[in-house]
């Protein structure tokens, strides 16, 4: 979102805050009766009323295109600032690099990940199907170093947890009941 987008945002809730808390100042008693009547005037018989109507009103169908604009061609980056500029990563990427990390393990039958970027640091999220007969806990202690290494070496990101998930550990082959 731009500079002017945000000051327009900006200004566009204080506004509508000032008015709310005028309409929430005429539902209470405890302001005098003369005041409340003159609030009153000057909100429902105002022309600047109208006018802000109206501001607000195209303020918000232009925050409500902007939304939906922006919300289907916005990608998520890991930016690092280098001594040459910065270098934005994708999590497309991350993923990439995390999944083909894993691929020589041969008691995954099926990967898919996750990145998770918080304050704290960069999570990847691994979840597997293993084969039958897999030692999970050797499996999934080598998918954490794979990934740790490989994404850390490849991307010079500082990953701050691998957390792997088994999904089941089924044989994909379909058994015959008789």
């Amino acid at each position: 979102m731009s500079a002017l987008n945000r000051l327009v945002l900006l200004i566009f809730a204080i506004i509508v805050a000032v008015f709310s808390l005028a309409l929430l100042l005429l539902a209470f008693p405890f302001i005098p009766a003369q005041y409340e009547e003159a609030l009153g005037r000057f909100i429902f018989e105002s022309d600047v009323i109208t006018l802000f109507a109206i501001f607000t009103l195209i303020l918000s169908i232009k925050f409500t295109f902007n939304a939906m604009e922006s919300g289907s061609t916005y990608d998520y980056y890991i930016t690092n600032n280098t001594e040459y500029g910065k270098v934005k990563i994708s999590f497309d990427t991350i993923k990439s690099v995390a999944l083909s990390s894993i691929k020589g393990i041969n008691s995954i039958k099926e990967a898919k990940a996750q990145i998770n970027d918080d304050k704290s640091g960069i999570s990847i999220i691994i979840t597997v199907v293993l084969a039958t007969g897999t030692i999970i806990p050797e499996v999934t202690k080598l998918i954490q170093k794979n990934v740790r290494e490989v994404v850390e070496t490849t991307t010079e990101i500082t990953i701050k947890e691998v957390i792997v998930v088994v999904e089941e550990s089924n044989n994909y082959s379909k058994r015959r009941v008789g």
